[in-house]
């Protein structure tokens, strides 16, 4: 598909949206003018860039036209993403399917910037803000991140290759789900912290949004909270933890209804594939410049994420390490996901990774850290520095005695 690109003067108001919102995102989390102001006008540079300059339709996919088309249809009749419930029978119907909120979503995109197949692509961008601060809260409430830590971590997960590339390029669900994990993921933090009122709502915002968006994904959210809490102690003598994931898991099937939950299984069924492969292909793919033209903007994030799997799996380590239950719950969710995903033959693509991606970027920034760590201390304390250096004086107990006047 060969399109031109957009007049600049179209691109002007969600380009001010994406810089005045984010920049306020960013200051609300970090509390600095400047990487605030440094962040939010990068992002909105490089989508004016490209959709101004780059976009010719080429990285774009079957899913996110039908998305807008349909978004455009609801806009005519005055439907958007606060209208979810109160026009719940209209959007099954219009729709076909039972992942009803991006399609409200770009409706509500279009509202806001016109029609354009920027306009969702937007609020994707505005999106990658809200979840650099639940990742930011998260560690410094659940992984004992000191402030000035976790505000490079929010730049980190901004600024994160496949993330800037996700949000800025594509008109996909998968930076809402993203985000809406990281609401959850912050819920597991906050119940941590023993802060139960704001864990129930940020949890329970980020499993709505999710259950009509892909509804599986809340159910192994409430798998990795339950394997978390038997294997922690304070988890498994907490009732009122206990009752908030009975609650959660029991909304959850209770909206996805049983005949979902069947018909999914049948689905994994028929599509599961060999796990050691599957995984493997989950992990690693695309391989860097070797991908389909589509594809083609994810090969120096691509290239980036390569680089950065050695320091991921040894953050991983380094965040288990942390014995909390957030810790815990973040890894394995991980791996859970990575698990569903590698035994699921057509859902082992790169477009599903991005669902996990602010966890991998927390563990990138955790290996990150310890490297940086590693070489402060070695350059600080050379080996034949400590080598040569003093050693304590060794004083021998019955000598001490005799000085202050006891024994012989």
């Amino acid at each position: 598909m060969s399109m031109p690109s957009f007049p600049v003067d179209e691109l002007i108001e969600p380009t001010i949206v994406i810089v005045a919102a984010g920049f306020a995102i960013s200051f609300m989390f970090t509390k600095r003018v400047l990487l605030g102001l440094w962040i939010a006008g990068l992002k909105g540079a490089l989508f004016l860039f490209y959709f101004g300059v780059i976009f010719d339709g080429t990285y774009t996919f079957r899913d996110d036209w039908k998305y807008l088309r349909i978004g455009e249809l609801l806009t005519t009749q005055q439907v958007g993403i606060l209208d979810l419930f109160s026009h719940h029978a209209y959007l099954l119907h219009t729709t076909k399917s039972e992942n009803l909120s991006y399609y409200a979503y770009n409706a509500t995109a279009v509202r806001l910037f016109d029609f354009g197949y920027y306009a969702p692509v937007a609020l994707n961008i505005l999106l990658t803000f809200l979840a650099a601060g639940f990742l930011m809260k998260t560690a410094q409430a659940g992984l004992g991140m000191s402030r000035r830590a976790s505000i490079g971590l929010f730049a980190f997960v901004a600024l994160s290759p496949a993330i800037l590339a996700w949000s800025t390029v594509t008109n996909l669900k998968d930076i809402l789900v993203a985000t809406a994990t990281t609401a959850v993921v912050y819920g597991v933090a906050m119940a941590d912290k023993g802060n139960s009122l704001r864990a129930l709502c940020f949890a329970a915002a980020g499993v709505l949004i999710l259950m009509v968006t892909r509804f599986y994904v809340p159910l192994m959210l409430a798998a990795a909270f339950g394997v978390t809490l038997f294997l922690s102690y304070r988890g498994r003598r907490s009732p009122w933890t206990w009752l908030m994931a009975i609650a959660a898991l029991s909304v959850a099937v209770r909206v996805l209804g049983h005949g979902s939950l069947v018909g999914a299984l049948h689905e994994l069924r028929a599509n599961i594939g060999n796990p050691a492969t599957g995984i493997l292909r989950f992990v690693i793919t695309p391989i860097p410049f070797h991908t389909e033209p589509n594809y083609a903007f994810l090969n120096i994030p691509q290239l980036i994420y390569w680089l950065l799997l050695p320091l991921q799996a040894y953050g991983i380590v380094s965040v288990w390490r942390r014995g909390t239950m957030t810790a815990r719950f973040m890894v394995i969710y991980f791996f859970l996901m990575t698990l569903l995903y590698g035994a699921f033959t057509t859902l082992q693509g790169p477009r599903h990774r991005i669902q996990i991606d602010g966890i991998i970027v927390i563990f990138e920034y955790y290996g990150i850290l310890a490297l940086v760590r590693h070489r402060f201390a070695v350059k600080r304390h050379p080996r034949h520095v400590r080598a040569f250096a003093p050693q304590p004086l060794q004083v021998h107990p019955d000598a001490l005695y005799r000085r202050s006047g006891g024994g012989a």
